[in-house]
């Protein structure tokens, strides 16, 4: 599915933040059985929806008269349109027009424009540009997260965009200032050197001498930090649209294993991710623009060396590169 809502930047100065990629755009508990799920992501209206053969991600319209296909029902493996019972398969052709008869004709025309969707790690994925003729694996998630409890997770909106928000969490140096109450006390002085690495569409930052607390985007849009030995929080950053993102924040550990204690630890940890988070929150809502602009367009320093990678890796994708 392309996009048709990109805004048009006059000064050139803040690119468009999707790259061609797999998005993880809800949790999978967010879709429940067989019911169909209304979600606004990419700045376009979507229906997520289970069927036998996985899951499926349509143009949340009705290509007839436009209404929405979410407020209809899925039954054998077909999303059946409210209005008129138009039904369409799990790749978006219409099977049936009830107005003409069960053997009756079918415009090719008439199909629900869809995208790639999958199933994976607890995520709904859809693969967001033009699609190639071999989709690449899923491959966010390696050994780290074998064996690991949870996750235990929640998901807060933003008003920034998504780049803003991959920035903020590969951005080391704000901690000490904007979770001085919280993380930030862990840190003896804001002097640091950040080290970062780079392997391919994975980008690695972490305090140069301490290897074992690092940050790590895994492009188009998830983040991984591992905070102790087989301790990790993983944020997904849903773009709802051009300056709105939702962030589905995870929890998971592989150390304490008896079954009371380790949920235990797990809701203490994900409510001091919720207190961390809506410290970020507070500080990032206030950028401007709500989208990071080019390299060039800020005064950056060394330590934003994360950043730039960042940027520099953006701009690469979005070039097609």
């Amino acid at each position: 599915m392309r996009d048709e809502s990109r805004l048009p930047n006059s000064d050139n100065e803040v690119p468009d933040d999707y790259v061609h990629g797999w998005y993880a755009v809800v949790s999978s508990s967010e879709l429940r059985g067989s019911r169909p799920l209304s979600v606004e992501r990419f700045g376009l209206r979507w229906v997520l929806f289970r069927h036998s053969r996985g899951v499926s991600a349509f143009e949340d319209r009705c290509p007839h008269r436009g209404v929405r296909l979410s407020g209809g029902k899925v039954q054998n493996d077909r999303i059946v349109c409210p209005f008129h019972g138009f039904e369409f398969d799990a790749d978006g052709a219409c099977r049936l027009i009830p107005a003409q008869g069960e053997a009756g004709p079918i415009p090719k025309a008439m199909r629900a424009r869809a995208s790639p969707a999958l199933e994976a790690h607890g995520f709904i994925f859809v693969w967001w540009g033009d699609v190639p003729d071999t989709l690449p694996p899923i491959d966010w998630f390696g050994e780290e997260l074998d064996r690991c409890f949870g996750p235990y997770e929640f998901w807060k909106d933003t008003d920034v965009g998504l780049s803003r928000n991959i920035e903020n969490q590969l951005d080391m140096i704000h901690l000490p200032f904007v979770h001085r109450r919280t993380i930030g006390r862990f840190f003896d002085s804001p002097q640091m050197e950040v080290d970062t690495t780079v392997d391919g569409n994975r980008i690695r930052a972490f305090r140069r001498g301490d290897p074992d607390f690092f940050v790590e985007v895994r492009l188009p849009n998830l983040w991984i930090n591992q905070i102790g030995k087989r301790a990790y929080v993983v944020l997904a950053f849903a773009p709802i649209r051009r300056a709105q993102t939702r962030l589905y924040a995870r929890y998971y550990q592989g150390r304490l294993r008896v079954p009371v204690l380790r949920d235990v630890l797990g809701w203490v940890s994900h409510l001091a991710n919720r207190v961390i988070l809506s410290e970020d929150i507070r500080v990032i809502r206030t950028h401007d623009p709500k989208v990071s602009p080019r390299l060039g367009k800020e005064h950056l320093i060394d330590a934003d060396a994360p950043v730039i990678a960042y940027r520099k890796q953006r701009e690469r994708l979005l070039q097609g590169d």
